[in-house]
């Protein structure tokens, strides 16, 4: 018996008790750099909301999308009407391709810094997951226009980790911004220790 509590105590010891969350993004006390293993389970912690999202957002078919990548081709200011193009960009069609183009995006930025080994291409992924979170009023225009056409449930009816994303992905960006991507510029333009 005491040997089992033993093995228990030592894998609890092995194992970190608190897991980096994405909400580490958000503290308002600091603007401390994240670790390196810190950021991979942000990441990690991101991505896991941003599928619970995104699982609830309908596939379209593939006839619709290749309608709306056609459409899209075939923009310029010369054969739409900028009333039409304007149409076009508010339909529902249009809103949903670009909701799942933006989220998909954002799903591949995650898994690039999961995955990345060398840390200059996970900050890359990291700038490029910061401009897609800080995406407001796209997002908020997909989500808003899925929802009143109810091909989205209402953010009462979504799991907890995927309510408000219009707030708490913004909130994210400017925390990415904030806790890694300044932090990581900075160490390489200023010194340990220095000014200059």
């Amino acid at each position: 018996m005491l040997r089992v509590i033993m093995m228990s105590l030592c894998m609890l010891a092995s194992t970190p008790l608190f897991a980096a969350q994405a909400w580490m993004l958000l503290d308002a006390d600091t603007d401390a750099g994240l670790v390196a293993d810190d950021r991979k389970q942000v990441a990690e912690d991101l991505l896991s909301r941003l599928e619970q999202l995104r699982s609830r957002i309908p596939a379209q078919s593939p006839a619709d999308v290749e309608a709306i990548e056609k459409r899209l081709a075939s923009l310029d200011d010369l054969t739409l009407a900028s009333e039409r193009r304007g149409r076009f960009f508010l339909s529902l069609d249009y809103q949903h391709y670009q909701l799942v183009q933006l989220l998909d995006d954002a799903r591949r930025q995650l898994q690039c810094i999961i995955e990345a080994t060398r840390e200059e291409t996970e900050l890359a992924c990291w700038s490029r997951l910061a401009q897609i979170y800080l995406a407001e009023e796209r997002i908020g225009l997909g989500l808003s226009t899925l929802r009143a056409a109810r091909r989205l449930p209402r953010d009462d009816d979504m799991p907890t980790s995927a309510q408000d994303p219009l707030v708490w992905y913004s909130e994210f960006g400017r925390g990415i911004l904030r806790r890694i991507i300044t932090p990581w510029l900075t160490s390489l333009v200023i010194p340990a220790g220095g000014d200059e």
